[in-house]
């Protein structure tokens, strides 16, 4: 989906972290795209990006929201937390996407990205 300035809307979940930062920035850089950042905390990361809304992924309810009217997601997901299902998470998310209307999707494990 775009949005009034006609940009596409891109989420980024773990955008509090290197690898999801650096695609934030990279996004903004581009200016192609508006950038939606995905936390837990939003009221701590309010100049992340363009918006900045609530999620989580051990909350699944919380996602559809989140991803209402983005054209794509940019997950890494989180395994070094105590207790995180890697494959839940991301099950999560990809059926939260779906249900959105989501057309691109990118998942990059965090170990992956290491």
């Amino acid at each position: 989906m775009k949005t009034k300035n006609n940009e596409k809307l891109i989420a980024v979940i773990g955008a509090t972290g290197q690898q999801g930062g650096g695609v934030v920035r990279a996004l903004q850089a581009s200016s192609q795209f508006k950038v939606r950042a995905l936390s837990r905390n939003p009221g701590k990361h309010r100049e992340l990006a363009d918006e900045v809304v609530e999620a989580d992924l051990n909350r699944p309810e919380t996602l559809k929201a989140a991803f209402e009217g983005e054209h794509g997601v940019f997950l890494v997901t989180n395994f070094w937390e105590k207790g995180t299902d890697e494959f839940k998470q991301a099950t999560a998310a990809v059926r939260a996407a779906k249900d959105a209307g989501v057309q691109h999707f990118v998942n990059v494990p965090i170990e992956e990205a290491v």
